[in-house]
């Protein structure tokens, strides 16, 4: 408090020898200072992730950097082929350029997190590009001569897991250019229960501060350039500004109880008991919702196990996909540490947040009077509502659920304060007392330091079990997904409000069970190579999901594992299973994600580079996008002179349903800044006033 006064008494002592329009200046400076530090704080912080903004764009570069364009995007189309356990989903994004100059074109899109990116296809006009996978620099340097020569050319690169983007050199003005894209991923599957999701938005990603001026590594240690990709991205579009229609065949492969559509109205027609096909109509849906088509088998149709074969290149190859036996155990109930984390960042503001509010509600109604809680709200800054875990008596409850629906959304995603907080590292011992410590982790994802983050969580997280709930319409599947993984969770996703009490409620029908644990495979004799290397542990109404290759398959494996102390052991057949395209394309994704996966533990640069390696070489051999290898296809014949400039346009993307964006509420500490600057100002007010008083009482001594 001294200090203060002396500091005001020296400001008094200098504004006095100011004159009035002096001060005013200063006050001017102060203000404004304040405000322009956070205003660029702001920019800095959004710009670089504007590469993850949208579901799709199309950016055609100026020569010389001049104006911005709007191209309109004419149509989506989706095809979806799902047989068995395999979906093959072909897209097709078709665009125009309304330019009177030729263009060059950026598509950017996303894509479910596994999927498995084979072809690609560019046609313009009546001419038709196939596209071929090169090493990622060779696919550039292709892409780029084709450019400058005029010729028709389009590159395709991964830059995330789920983020791909797509360049199109030399679109002739007034054209239209139909892009398409085929991948291939596998059908998730709970119990007797089956889904698959295509993505058709994504939530703007928050960068942390400390990370804005560093190349942020992907889970592969894939330096992703920012600043070059954010010159392509787009505002974000208003309600059906980027139609969809999707198409589902569904061959289920046996009889069905029940199809639908999670988020979106669709039209449906029975071919058979174990055939049926969906449409998404694009004139009364915006595609601002991922689509999640589910299906439920006949309890007693529905296949212990799927086992399919394929021979690709001299080599054989099995995807088998089996439901371990139900044990029958009694009922019990573990004593439980468990931390509820909810984001409370500006992402979530809206339905996200109501839906996050809602879930944590319910969970907390869940306790046991055995258990143990603590909830941890996080945005710009991370705390507890208890200083460590406390009993869930009524009274801790009672506090909890006021705290929870006082929850209001604002300022950024600091999330690996809120993993600091909730997780123990390697000193926790709470497996010596008998008890289960649980993390819940619920949020949109809306990041994108996720490498630091699966860093965090690989040292800190100790013998707790990590489970991620996404929220919102739009959430960042691969990192829900992959931290769940890393975890040793589950991921569930909540989509809308009227399905919270359900999807937590199975959630923790889920972890309450035993774990199936110690899985491992064994074969008579011969060498197998199967992923992944290391089999999760499998919670209840989850399926164990292997792909095998060898160059001769064994006529079965044993498969064996122990819940809460049994033993169970099975065999399955792989000789004489049925063939199935695809299946070596299912093995190479795997095997590039666990290469990925051990290359990023790396510190030798000489075992990246030997891991990156083998990367490459599954990726060339099975035709695959990966971060290190890319689709490229040029046409021969050259087509815009060089005398002709190439112009720059872009597609707006879409607004995430449920998602708020207005002022940038997904932010650095903003608004922290800004109360500063208002205290600033509001002190040098003070100073000045008081030294105005000072001076005309003294001009009254002087009379």
């Amino acid at each position: 408090m001294i200090s203060v006064m002396k500091f005001i008494a020296a400001s008094l002592r200098f504004y006095r020898r100011l004159r009035r329009r002096y001060c005013l200046l200063v006050l001017l400076v102060l203000f404004t200072g304040g405000t322009n530090v956070s205003a660029s704080l702001a920019v800095n912080s959004e710009m670089p992730e504007r590469e993850l903004l949208g579901s799709a764009l199309l950016a055609l570069d100026f020569a010389d950097g001049r104006n911005e364009v709007i191209a309109p995007q004419l149509h989506s189309k989706v095809d979806i082929h799902i047989t068995g356990p395999i979906a093959r989903v072909r897209v097709a994004q078709t665009f125009r350029n309304p330019s009177d100059a030729w263009a060059e074109a950026v598509y950017t899109f996303p894509l479910p997190p596994d999927s498995a990116v084979d072809h690609m296809r560019i046609r313009i006009g009546e001419r038709v590009i196939e596209g071929d996978i090169k090493r990622r620099e060779q696919a550039q340097k292709i892409y780029q001569q084709a450019r400058q020569a005029g010729r028709h050319a389009a590159l395709v690169e991964q830059h995330r897991p789920n983020i791909f983007s797509t360049k199109v050199a030399n679109v002739p003005p007034g054209e239209e250019l139909i892009v398409v894209l085929e991948y291939q991923q596998q059908v998730m599957r709970r119990g007797t229960r089956y889904s698959l999701h295509y993505p058709m938005s994504i939530t703007p990603r928050y960068t942390p501060v400390n990370t804005l001026d560093q190349a942020e590594p992907s889970i592969n240690n894939l330096a992703v350039n920012r600043a070059a990709v954010a010159n392509v991205m787009t505002d974000l579009a208003g309600e059906n500004n980027n139609p969809t229609e999707i198409w589902v065949d569904l061959q289920a492969g046996f009889e069905l109880d029940d199809v639908e559509s999670r988020y979106h109205s669709v039209s449906k027609s029975r071919i058979d008991d174990a055939h049926w096909q969906l449409r998404l109509d694009p004139k009364s849906h915006s595609a601002n919702a991922d689509f999640v088509v589910e299906w439920q088998g006949r309890e007693l149709a529905v296949p212990q196990a799927h086992v399919f074969t394929q021979v690709f290149s001299g080599e054989e190859y099995a995807l088998l996909q089996l439901m371990p036996p139900q044990v029958e155990l009694e009922q019990y109930h573990q004593p439980r540490d468990i931390v509820y984390v909810i984001d409370t960042s500006g992402s979530m503001g809206g339905e996200s947040l109501r839906q996050a509010k809602r879930a944590l509600l319910t969970a907390i109604s869940r306790l046991d009077a055995k258990d143990r809680f603590n909830i941890i709200e996080f945005n710009a800054e991370a705390w507890s509502l208890f200083d460590t875990e406390r009993e869930a008596s009524v009274t801790n409850i009672t506090r909890a659920k006021r705290f929870v629906i006082d929850l209001e959304a604002r300022g950024g995603t600091e999330m690996r304060k809120a993993l600091d907080l909730a997780l123990c590292g390697p000193c926790d011992d709470r497996n010596s007392t008998g008890r289960m410590r649980q993390v819940l982790f619920l949020t949109d994802g809306a990041i994108s330091n996720e490498a630091q983050l699966f860093a965090v969580i690989k040292s800190r997280l100790g013998n707790s079990r990590l489970f991620t709930v996404g929220i919102g319409s739009a959430p960042n599947r691969y990192f829900m997904r992959k931290a769940a993984k890393m975890g040793r969770g589950i991921f569930v996703h909540i989509g809308k409000i009227n399905e919270v009490e359900q999807k937590i409620t199975q959630l923790f029908e889920r972890i309450d069970a035993p774990v199936m644990s110690d899985i491992q495979l064994q074969i008579k004799d011969g060498h197998i190579d199967v992923s992944p290397s290391l089999i999760p542990d499998l919670y209840a109404s989850e399926p164990l999901v292997l792909t095998i290759k060898a160059d001769q398959l064994p006529e079965y494996i044993t498969l064996q594992g122990r819940r809460q102390g049994q033993m169970w052991q099975q065999r399955v057949l792989l000789a004489g299973e049925s063939a199935r395209s695809g299946v070596h394309v299912a093995w190479a994704r795997k095997k590039i994600e666990s290469l990925l996966d051990e290359r990023a533990l790396q510190r030798d640069d000489e075992n990246r580079q030997a891991l990156r390696g083998k990367v490459v070489d599954v990726a060339l051999k099975h035709h695959l996008v990966t971060p290190f290898t890319s689709l490229v296809a040029v046409d021969k014949t050259p087509h815009r002179s060089e005398a002709s400039e190439l112009k720059n346009h872009a597609i707006k993307n879409n607004v995430p349903k449920g998602t708020q964006f207005g002022l940038a509420r997904t932010a650095t500490g903003m608004v922290y800044f800004f109360w500063a600057g208002t205290a600033i100002l509001i002190l040098a007010l003070s100073i000045l006033y008081l030294s105005r008083r000072h001076t005309r009482y003294e001009q009254g001594d002087l009379c």
